[in-house]
């Protein structure tokens, strides 16, 4: 299943709503990366303006690029390189900050594609918007 036929860009979703919508058990929806079990997706989480709790990645959003930092160990960068070789969707749901929207929702942006890469743990990624038809 890929998971953009289920979702609507522009809405809000929390992490507990996805939960609820896909059935997800699974607590590394709590992460930044997220692949859920049986979906032909992967889910990035993107927060710009981190709490000073969190690792401080650097993620922005601008028009239809998003620049951002991989996982710190790298343990993602190959699944997000070879998405679409892979056969995956990469879905971004992102905010500027934690309190952007209620109970911390992100706002859903639609299907992304790798375009590359720099450097390493963690890794700099540039993504880009893929046009909805």
């Amino acid at each position: 299943m890929r998971t953009s036929e289920k979702l609507v860009v522009g809405n809000v979703y929390t992490r507990q709503v996805l939960k609820e919508l896909f059935s997800i058990k699974d607590a590394t929806i709590n992460n930044g990366i997220f692949r859920p079990k049986g979906h032909d997706s992967i889910w990035l989480f993107i927060t710009e303006e981190k709490t000073p709790d969190k690792p401080q990645y650097v993620d922005c959003l601008q028009g239809e690029d998003l620049h951002m930092d991989g996982q710190g160990s790298g343990r993602t960068d190959e699944r997000l390189i070879q998405h679409e070789s892979d056969g995956l969707e990469l879905i971004l749901f992102h905010r500027k900050h934690k309190n952007e929207h209620p109970d911390c929702g992100f706002r859903y942006e639609g299907k992304f594609q790798y375009i590359d890469h720099r450097g390493l743990r963690p890794a700099h990624f540039h993504l880009r918007r893929v046009c909805q038809p």
